[in-house]
């Protein structure tokens, strides 16, 4: 991880990051938590079928553009062509408006076959079709925002993040609790996100006045190249990761998907931990490939890898070492704590295979995106045939398996393929030490509920037990090196004592 440059520190950019991937978060858990009480379990399947259709209609509309505008924006600046950047921007928001509008009348166009298909009835045709504006607002909104990551403007980014999010759930679940009605969450859902498409769009058109004009390097051709193949593997992956809720609702009902879409929503609550690391990392490596300086990127793979493995095992065995009492507290019902097995084995698993998020990041940014092809070629190919084979004699546990299934063969391919472009190295003993304290932490908090049982006031003080044991264990056996450590809290400015000093505490074992 690259230290401070004119001041930046990268530390306090993830610190951003953070806060803005955790509004999303938490407005967006609030915003389920009070549809689970408010709505029945089949209208919030709906709403989750609702999401899915706005995620596929997204990621076919977006065709890859804001990963080629992070891409594309940060390698020129790393190879010094500034006046190549303005043009690099403008053309790629460009192709995300024409792609938008042909993505709205394309929803427009099919929404009474995509209600019999997603919804099983033609009675949510109308409400599709008021998803597209919805859709339309997410695929600029996320073009737009990788160019500000690919401008590496990443407070800026996560400033808006936080307003729009906030906005953007909050202001649905306030219509519906106002109106009780499934389509004033999608009026609340596209008051949102057109509000942080004009805020984003203000916003690079301010930065990129301190760019001088120059001539668009960058052709259709060339960025499309690079954008075909993430819109290939998006469609794949899209595929891959909604599989086996797709056989869920096809074998059982709607009812099953909303108990075992609630505990995926859990599982993903913990993805923020992630999400700054692929917002930072992406547009530094594509800068480090712009100097040529591919062993860097490997070196920084190691380091991050790490790091996020640090943050994420410990919190995710947590999270299945309380999945019973943790799906009770927050779905409010009994029907929602059927979903905790499905919980525990995506947590072990998402948790083993946690570094394919920085893998990806690496060969994105290397332009080696047609490599992902494969990637969620073999992820899809491992979903559907799990889903199929377990969920009938297991149900949801089985449909987890086939979840987890994406985590292993993504995580696989994607190693693969990074140490033959030679971007990758990992620290195993520091990995082998993470997971020995976390194992330890997991057991203590078993233990716990054995012999003092469940109880959804016991929750805070398992996890500050728990918390503790880890913090003690790891600093008894030493997980990151000196020159690991120096270069983290390199990431802070030297002014910044107190935090510096919380991080070598909490986080620097």
């Amino acid at each position: 991880m690259s230290g401070a440059s004119e001041g930046h520190y990268l530390g306090v950019d993830a610190v951003f990051q953070y806060s803005g991937v955790g509004a999303q978060i938490v407005s967006g858990s609030i915003f389920y938590l009070i549809a689970v009480r408010m709505f029945s379990p089949t209208a919030v399947g709906a709403i989750v079928m609702f999401v899915a259709i706005v995620g596929l209609f997204n990621t076919i509309f977006s065709f890859g553009l804001g990963s080629a505008a992070q891409h594309f924006t940060s390698y020129s600046i790393g190879t010094g062509d500034y006046a190549s950047v303005k043009k690099t921007v403008y053309s790629i928001i460009t192709y995300g408006f024409a792609l938008s509008i042909s993505g709205f009348l394309a929803l427009y166009i099919l929404s009474p076959d995509i209600s019999l298909i997603f919804l099983h009835t033609s009675s949510y045709t109308t409400l599709i079709r008021l998803l597209g504006f919805v859709m339309l607002g997410n695929v600029l909104f996320g073009v737009m925002n990788g160019a500000l990551l690919g401008s590496q403007s990443f407070r800026l980014s996560a400033v808006i993040s936080i307003i729009i999010w906030a906005i953007y759930y909050i202001g649905a679940i306030g219509l519906a609790i106002i109106f009780r009605s499934l389509s004033t969450v999608i009026l609340g859902w596209a008051v949102g996100i057109f509000a942080g498409v004009v805020i984003e769009l203000i916003a690079i058109v301010q930065i990129m006045r301190k760019y001088e004009s120059g001539k668009y390097k960058k052709n259709a051709n060339m960025v499309f190249a690079y954008s075909l193949p993430i819109l290939l593997s998006s469609l794949i992956s899209y595929g891959a990761g909604y599989a086996d809720r797709f056989v869920v609702t096809g074998l059982t009902s709607l009812q099953n998907l909303g108990i075992y879409n609630f505990a995926l929503l859990i599982a993903s609550s913990i993805g923020f931990i992630s999400v700054p690391f692929n917002n930072i990392l992406m547009p530094k490596f594509s800068e480090l490939f712009g100097r040529n300086r591919r062993d860097e990127i490997a070196e920084n793979v190691k380091a991050s890898s790490l790091l996020l493995t640090s943050l994420y095992v410990p919190t995710a065995l947590g999270i299945a070492a309380l999945a019973p009492s943790i799906l009770l507290l927050l779905g409010g019902s009994s029907p929602y704590d059927e979903g905790s097995g499905a919980l525990i084995i995506i947590m072990f698993f998402s948790a083993i295979f946690v570094s394919q998020n920085i893998l990806s990041q690496a060969i994105a940014s290397i332009r080696r995106t047609k490599l992902f092809v494969y990637t969620s070629a073999g992820a899809l190919t491992a979903n559907v045939f799990f889903s199929l084979l377990l969920i009938p004699p297991f149900g949801l546990e089985g449909a987890a398996f086939g979840f987890s299934s994406v985590y292993a063969v993504s995580f696989i391919t994607l190693y693969y393929f990074a140490r033959k472009e030679e971007v990758v190295k990992f620290d195993s003993v520091g990995t082998l030490k993470i997971w020995f304290s976390s194992i330890v932490m997991l057991l203590v908090i078993l233990g716990l509920q054995f012999y003092i049982g469940l109880s959804l006031f016991l929750i805070p003080v398992y996890i500050g037990i728990g918390f503790i044991v880890y913090i003690a264990l790891s600093k008894v056996i030493g997980i990151f090196k000196n020159e690991n450590k120096e270069m983290v809290l390199a990431l802070f400015p030297p002014n910044l004592k107190r935090v510096r000093k919380l991080i070598s505490f909490f986080i620097l074992h």
